[in-house]
């Protein structure tokens, strides 16, 4: 276990130690003498026996807005702030010395990650005029993603809301293209994958949600799913529907089943944890894992919107699944991403922190050139090791630019060549060609 030691510092106190800090190195606070706390005091938090620690800046949630305020004036080269310094509420200060992460499994972890982000981003393209031409950005803008980072890093519940509300606070009023989610069905799927992979108590999950819960658990350790797992599945799927059974038919039936089953949930008006969970388990167990079933996951957009998500987790727990393959490999890259962990006393690795970001209220199209990706698209550190990629309505177009000025090239080439025929054909045949007539006909009186 770390131990943490951890300093108060007087604005005052607080911008010397800044001035010292801002080159870049490590710089832990001297000692100062006992005094009284103030209401705008700020405090340092770093490993004991670490020296090279940069500490991590804590102050109340409610302080947040003032502390940015304050720096913003009295630091004005380091714009902004927190890619230079991390900052977090100090009601989650605890989360610093993580004592309930697992570090088996984080490779299945990061593939069922990347997997729910796929579903969800496919939904939200499906849901707009075209196809985004650069996927992982979009991915790693999704609910999954941050909520997935949060059970990677072995956080708790308290940890759990924050991510969920910031990342749900920072697209306030921005038009994101992942902004559309319907965040409940998505939020409890992740819970329940949070029991299953950390040591927090499972007492506040029904019975329903403890069957998941174990049901993920297996799955993960033995990096498939087996007829065993399913069949502890019973209560759920009900006495007409036999997953074990469904698991060994043939494709062909495995998909018809799961069609007639999602009619069943439509006629009956089937909505919840368990009609999500198993439909998204359905459509996994009819394509093997294969996520080349996702335009089927279409039958859940504004209905059974947290079954997508499932159906993303459920299928990259499968032993054959192609959620690393899957559009163009972008899944690969997402966990290979996830995989590299940031040291949460270093330097900054994102943009921005979501608590800057939602300060600055006015400015945030000039945060958004920031981006290593381009304009219209920014990473947003939310806590330590968990992060999400804000993408402006614009951003989503930007990456079909390249295309759609090609076509519109190619367009306006067609149209000069039409309006110089027509011009041709007016002044008649008595018109000589002249040089430099950019469309020449291949032989003579062509036009004529």
């Amino acid at each position: 276990m770390t131990v943490m030691k951890t300093r108060r510092l007087s604005r005052e106190e607080f911008v010397n130690w800044i001035a010292e800090a801002a080159d870049g190195l490590p710089t832990l606070p001297r000692d100062i003498a006992l005094r009284g706390s103030r209401p705008n005091d700020v405090t340092l938090v770093w490993p004991e026996h670490q020296s090279d620690a940069r500490p991590v800046i804590c102050v109340a949630e409610s302080q947040l807005q003032d502390l940015f305020a304050f720096v913003s004036t009295y630091s004005t080269n380091l714009r902004p702030y927190t890619a230079y310094f991390r900052v977090i509420p100090l009601e989650l200060i605890d989360i610093l010395d993580n004592g309930a992460r697992e570090h088996r499994n984080e490779t299945r972890l990061a593939r069922m990650i990347a997997g729910a982000s796929i579903a969800e981003a496919w939904l939200a393209a499906a849901r707009q005029s075209g196809r985004p031409s650069n996927v992982v950005p979009l991915l790693q803008s999704s609910l999954s993603s941050a909520l997935g980072q949060v059970v990677l890093a072995g956080y708790n519940d308290l940890a759990f809301d924050w991510v969920q509300r910031e990342w749900i606070e920072t697209r306030a009023g921005l038009g994101d293209n992942m902004s559309d989610q319907n965040c409940e069905g998505i939020s409890l799927a992740w819970r329940l994958v949070l029991a299953a992979m950390t040591t927090l108590s499972q007492a506040f999950l029904d019975r329903s949600g403890k069957l998941i819960a174990t049901f993920i658990a297996d799955a993960v350790e033995a990096k498939s799913v087996r007829p065993s797992m399913l069949r502890s599945l019973s209560v759920i799927a009900g006495p007409e529907l036999d997953l074990v059974k469904l698991l060994a038919a043939p494709r062909e039936e495995r998909i018809s089943r799961f069609n007639a089953t999602i009619a069943d949930f439509k006629s009956s008006g089937a909505r919840g944890l368990q009609a999500e969970f198993l439909a998204g388990l359905m459509l996994a167990i009819a394509g093997n894992g294969s996520f080349d079933m996702i335009r089927s996951a279409r039958e859940f957009d504004g209905w059974l919107d947290g079954a997508a998500t499932w159906f993303g987790i459920c299928a990259a727990l499968f032993d054959e699944s192609n959620v690393l393959a899957y559009a163009n490999s972008a899944g690969r890259r997402v966990v290979r991403d996830l995989l590299r962990r940031d040291d949460p006393f270093g330097l900054p690795s994102r943009d921005i922190a979501s608590t800057e970001f939602r300060f600055l209220e006015t400015n945030k199209s000039d945060v958004f050139q920031l981006g290593a990706y381009g304009p219209g698209s920014v990473e947003v550190e939310i806590l330590p090791n968990v992060a999400t990629r804000i993408l402006s309505r614009d951003s989503g177009q930007s990456g079909r630019s390249a295309e759609e000025r090609e076509m519109l090239l190619r367009t306006m080439d067609e149209m000069s060549h039409l309006a110089e025929r027509a011009r041709r054909i007016l002044q008649g045949p008595e018109r000589a060609e002249r040089q430099g007539d950019p469309y020449k006909p291949k032989r003579p009186n062509r036009y004529r």
